[in-house]
């Protein structure tokens, strides 16, 4: 998997296309700025507009509209339809696609008030990020989470072991995107193995995978680690910077 060097920046009249063996990854901050969240919420359908005031905090409302509206203004533009008009399915277990265009596959996470959106036209993807963070229950999270291999690569190096459990963490998370699963299999269930940068998966609830999926580690920004998950090993990867659509 090939990713480009720098960012490519786009406006709206001069829209990159999605070409064949290329997933388009955007970066977008989540803190409101002027017109920003008012422009993101003008692009949400009804249904979406009618969940905001059930979210308790100012913050996690403006979260919401902010990650939801891109999706739709990004999603608008690959399909040349309105944002509001476009139609969002949902799989039974949950993971959206696009009733328009099904063959346009997407996924998104945010974590730390940034959010990353990826587009492919060659099957599933699944992303994820996390911000890395100090947190109080590392060792509890680390033993419910990762298999006994794991926990030992994790500890193996006490001054990385943060970094490492993140690195972990964003691999599971979008591999579960990718099949559509979330957090319904128990990340524990996943075995997986880093060695010298090279992600494999080994096992799913203890049996050998034989599904042969790919993962490429990459930050967004300062402080953060990614993992993007992909069917195919030949992917060219472009990382858009989507700050220039406002």
């Amino acid at each position: 998997m090939n990713t480009t060097k720098g960012k490519v920046s786009y406006s709206l009249e001069d829209f990159p296309f999605l070409s064949a063996g290329h997933i388009h990854v955007w970066n977008v901050s989540t803190n409101p700025t002027d017109g920003l969240l008012e422009r993101c919420r003008d692009a949400l359908s009804e249904m979406e507009l009618k969940r905001v005031p059930f979210f308790k905090f100012e913050d996690v409302r403006q979260n919401y509209i902010i990650s939801q509206g891109i999706l739709r203004i990004l999603l608008g533009a690959y399909l040349n339809i309105t944002p509001r008009d476009l139609k969002i399915g949902r799989h039974s277990k949950g993971k959206p696609f696009s009733l328009d265009d099904p063959k346009l596959c997407f996924n998104i996470s945010n974590s730390g008030g940034l959010a990353v959106y990826g587009f492919s036209r060659e099957g599933e993807i699944g992303i994820d990020i996390e911000h890395q963070r100090p947190l109080p229950d590392l060792e509890q999270m680390i033993t419910k989470n990762f298999t006994s291999s794991e926990i030992k690569f994790i500890n193996a190096k006490p001054a990385e072991k943060s970094q490492r459990f993140f690195r972990f963490w964003t691999v599971k998370e979008s591999y579960l995107k990718a099949i559509g699963e979330g957090m319904r299999l128990p990340p524990d269930c996943l075995e997986f193995s880093i060695e010298e940068s090279k992600i494999r998966l080994l096992s799913v609830k203890g049996v050998f995978e034989q599904e042969d999926w790919h993962f490429e580690e990459f930050s967004p920004a300062k402080n953060y680690v990614g993992t993007l998950t992909t069917m195919r090993p030949d992917l060219t990867v472009e990382q858009m910077d989507v700050s220039i659509l406002f």
